[in-house]
């Protein structure tokens, strides 16, 4: 009997992809040779890496989840990730986010293949995957009718909308028919499950969608019979986005909540600034390292009656001694001050706001700039810019 293998991942860098045990070459289109032991990356944000997860081997007519992440997680957004497989009409999905799934049902038995490409128009990377798809074989007994497949059949599963707003309540429904049991599971937005539920083959059940969720809900019911069989079916409900962003031209993507409004200030520095908003506590550090772009997010420290500067640091001409919170950071926070230099500028108030994106993960920060613009912080600290006023 063949072992089954449940599940395996491609791993695909520009040199190479590993796929269960099989390696193969593979170049980033659009890129030139890699040279030996080494690998060139092109253009920064460009993709350099895919890795495709999913199972390798399944039923006819099972519904299979399979997810792919782009790496590093600052390539340049969106990405349009291109799905190709055996009896399948290509699928093309823009997403604002570095991961993505795809739910595919194979009718047909035998060996399958997945490829998936992910673009940006600084390069693309692609994985392919194997998917082995046992056919059910049909059994006949004497004066008894079988039916083809046997196991159990999912008629239906909906939800009693086909768009939901954050918060609502909805109602899940499903039919079946020579199943004795069954559960359903909650998907997290990374593809993996989360709450699961033991209900009947044939049922409903009320799920509160929570107000801070974003983008889609996904679900999926596998239901069994007392012989070991089983199938499963995929509920994708899209949701509604509440809020608007506080500026334009605004990311064609949902925020995660109401921008936060507050009182600010801004000072600008020889290598990059500083930005304080009060309504967080927080200092936003935004510097040059050897010429690559970071910021830093800081807890403000600083109290009334606390000391205002260093009396005994001395700007050169033209330059100024950061003070208060600002100062607090330069003089304490390890490498701030010698990333920075000295400001160029006092401080400035003003108000701003701050808003981020609701990805699942590796967000961007939006906070409003002194001259009416944004700062656009990148996820993970890797960079930031400046967004003009329109």
């Amino acid at each position: 009997m063949m072992k089954r293998i449940s599940s395996c991942e491609v791993a695909v860098l520009v040199s190479a992809v590993l796929f269960c045990g099989f390696l193969f070459a593979a170049v980033p289109s659009g890129g030139e040779a890699l040279k030996t032991d080494s690998v060139e990356h092109g253009l920064e944000g460009a993709p350099v890496a895919i890795a495709l997860r999913g199972p390798g081997v399944g039923e006819s007519g099972e519904m299979l989840v399979f997810s792919a992440e782009v790496s590093p997680p600052t390539s340049t957004l969106p990405l349009t990730f291109t799905w190709q497989a055996t009896h399948h009409e290509p699928v093309t999905q823009v997403r604002y986010q570095v991961t993505t799934t795809l739910a595919l049902t194979w009718t047909l038995g035998g060996a399958q293949r997945l490829t998936v490409t992910a673009a940006n128009g600084l390069g693309s990377v692609m994985a392919t995957q194997g998917v082995l798809i046992d056919p059910v074989s049909q059994s006949h007994l004497p004066l008894v009718l079988r039916t083809y497949p046997p196991g159990p059949v999912i008629h239906f599963f909906r939800a009693d909308v086909e768009i939901a707003d954050p918060g609502d309540t909805i109602l899940l429904e499903w039919t079946s028919s020579g199943a004795t049991g069954a559960v359903l599971y909650h998907l997290l937005p990374t593809g993996q499950f989360g709450t699961s539920w033991t209900v009947d083959p044939s049922a409903s059940m009320s799920y509160q969608i929570p107000e801070t969720w974003r983008n889609f809900e996904h679900f999926i019911l596998r239901v069994d019979d007392d012989e070991g069989l089983w199938a499963q079916a995929y509920l994708n409900i899209p949701l509604t986005c509440p809020d608007t962003w506080f500026f334009e031209p605004a990311p064609g993507e949902c925020p995660a909540a109401p921008p936060i409004y507050s009182p600010g200030a801004e000072q600008s520095f020889e290598h990059g600034l500083m930005l304080w908003v009060g309504e967080q506590d927080a200092i936003y550090i935004l510097f040059e390292d050897g010429g690559t772009l970071h910021w830093r997010m800081v807890t403000d420290q600083w109290d009334e009656g606390d000391p205002v500067d260093d009396p005994t640091l001395i700007p050169p001409p033209g330059f100024h001694q950061p003070v208060r919170g600002f100062g607090l950071v330069w003089r304490e926070e390890a490498g701030i001050r010698d990333y920075l230099g000295w400001a160029t500028a006092p401080e400035q108030g003003y108000t701003t706001a701050v808003q981020r994106t609701s990805r699942w993960k590796y967000n961007d920060i939006y906070i409003r700039a002194l001259d009416g613009g944004v700062w656009r912080l990148l996820p993970e600290g890797s960079g930031w810019e400046h967004i003009p006023p329109p």
